[in-house]
Parts: C-alpha cells; structure tokens; sequence
C-alpha cells in the first residue's frame, strides 16, 4: 500500500509540475504602479534640469546633484501615506479630503501667503485647478514638469468667455495669460555653490520685480531668472514659470510695448543689477529674453557673511531650462512699437 501510495504521489508531482500555471493558482506577477512613473515619485525634474546634458548648473559646477543634496531623497512622495494618511481612534486610514487640504501640497511646494493671488483669496484649494493625473501622473516617465503637455491646467479651463478686449484679442493664443496677470515674480540672483558645498547652506539674494518673457509652448511666458556662481565661473539659467501669483487687473500695454526695459534691450544697454555700497539693486518691471542678448550683470563671490564682486568672472553661460527658448528678434520687434491702454 505505500509503495501505491508513494507512486501516486510522484504522478500527482509530476503533474502539477507540467501543468499550467493558471492552473497551479500562482500568483500572478507584481505590476508595477503608473504612480512610480510620476515626477512626484521620482523628483526627477531637478537632476533633469540640473545636469550638464541639459545645458544646466553642472556645467560650472562640475558636482553632480546628489552631492548637492537636490535629489528625490530630499524632496519626493513615495507613498500614499504622504497626503493622504489619517488616524482616527488609533487607526490609519486614508482620505481624498487630506489630500486636497493645502498643507499636503504646502510641505515641498511653498506659496507666498503674505501676498496670495486672487483664486486664493476667493478660498480655492490646488486641487481646484490641478488635476488628479498632474499629481499622480499616467504612467510616463517625464522628464520635468515643464514639458509641454504634462501641466494641463489652463486659466482658459474656467475663463473661457473672457472680455472681447483688444489685448485678449491680439495676444490670443500667442501670449500667457499670467504674462499679463502676474502680480510678482521673485528672482534668485548669485546661487553660490561653494558655500553650499563647504556647509550645506543656501547662499544666494532674493529680489522682487522683474518680470522676465521667455517662449514656451508656442507662447510667450513668464520665466524664472535665476544667475549662478561656481568659483570665478558664471551662469544664468531661465525657466517657465508658473507663478501663484495671479491678479485679476493685467498690466498697461505700456508696462511692455516701448518701455524703458524693451528699449534697453534693443540697444544693448540693459543692466537688470547693480552694486553699490555693500547693496544689490534690481530694475523693475518686464524684460523680454532675446536671442543674442548682451547681459550686463553684477557676480558676487562670498567672504565669511560677506558678499563681494568677483574681480574677473568669466562670461556667464545662459540656459533656457525646462523648454523654453529666447524671443525672437521679430517679437522684440513688435514690443518696440509703442501702444497705449484705453
């Protein structure tokens, strides 16, 4: 009988050995989740810009971004858990209302409370406007934020019948609407890297008013203006921006068209900075990016606390990050022709 049995038992072995698996219930394999894929997963838009291949801050920098601590492990969300775990009685448990609540979005994404925009004056939330895909993604693997498509949050998704104005008319299609409705920009000038290397803290000025035109996405949009300093090397590196910082009054046509800024730029004489007594200053108001357009900016290196200008800084490198691209001298051209506001 146990010779039986015993045979019976190696048939049976043998079967299921060559028996599908459906039919050995295994397990099915583990799909990877569409949310790993995401740009709130990874983090990867900051190695992305960063790094030399892109044009970006590693070229004067020679340090590659995990030295610099500007890496998915400083700033990412790798779980649910993140924005939307709650407890109640002791026991976790997860909900959509945590999620949208602002200090969820506020821990990586800071927003100037001091001076908020109008749709967050009226109360409106991110999720308002944002979409559920932009925060979990779709499954691809984008690069960075600003590339064209992964942001569909557009004013004209609830503006959609604005005032048959001439400037919504002429600009239709071809300008931003936050180029015109923009409250404020902030500019990071001298990012210095030495001392962020040497101790790990930021160093670099903050200053407010300039409101800097790149082209992205077919429009011409407000960038972020950000001057780097490595050493004696220099870089400026522009960015779209998509500021939370929005007003319902747009600019005068004359804040853009024959201004004091847009004539400088034509001839060469722009200088957004200067240095004087110990003190950084800034123009004001808006300045078109262009092709070919000659900077004539202030560096500063670090003594201790102190910042001082670099004696002899080489000729900045410029990068024009996330997608983004000078105007044309054609556009420069249509900026020069002065217009008035009626």
């Amino acid at each position: 009988m146990r010779r039986v049995r015993a045979v019976q038992c190696a048939l049976l072995l043998a079967c299921l050995a060559s028996a599908p698996a459906a039919a050995r219930q295994e397990p099915p394999p583990e799909e990877e989740s569409f949310y790993t894929r995401s740009l709130h997963f990874t983090n990867r838009g900051i190695e992305f810009v960063y790094s030399k291949e892109q044009g970006g801050v590693e070229r004067i920098t020679g340090v590659p971004a995990e030295r610099l601590g500007c890496t998915a492990a400083r700033c990412h969300v790798r779980t649910c858990d993140t924005c939307h775990r709650v407890e109640a009685d002791g026991k976790a448990s997860f909900s959509v209302e945590t999620a949208r609540a602002e200090t969820a979005c506020a821990r990586c994404h800071s927003v100037d409370k001091d001076d908020p925009d109008v749709h967050v004056r009226k109360g409106m939330k991110c999720m308002d406007c944002h979409s559920a895909r932009e925060i979990h993604g779709d499954g691809k693997a984008y690069d960075t934020y600003m590339m064209p498509g992964v942001i569909e949050t557009r004013c004209e998704n609830c503006h959609a019948d604005l005032p048959r104005t001439a400037s919504h008319t002429v600009h239709a299609g071809k300008v931003a609407c936050s180029a015109c409705h923009t409250l404020k920009t902030v500019t990071c000038l001298n990012c210095h890297y030495d001392t962020r290397l040497a101790g790990g803290k930021e160093a670099s000025i903050r200053k407010e008013g300039m409101l800097f035109l790149v082209n992205h996405d077919g429009q011409v949009t407000p960038a972020n203006f950000l001057t780097h300093v490595s050493g004696n090397r220099t870089m400026i590196s522009l960015a779209p921006s998509f500021a939370h910082s929005i007003t319902k009054k747009g600019l005068a046509c004359e804040a853009c068209h024959a201004s004091a800024n847009v004539l400088a730029v034509k001839n060469g004489t722009l200088a957004p900075l200067a240095w004087k007594d110990g003190d950084l200053s800034a123009v004001e108001g808006v300045i078109p990016v262009v092709e070919g357009m000659t900077w004539n900016l202030v560096f500063l290196g670090r003594e201790g606390d102190r910042w001082v200008p670099l004696e002899k800084p080489e000729p900045p490198l410029v990068n024009f990050a996330g997608y983004s691209s000078p105007l044309s001298r054609d556009q420069l051209a249509r900026l020069e022709r002065p217009q008035r506001s009626k």
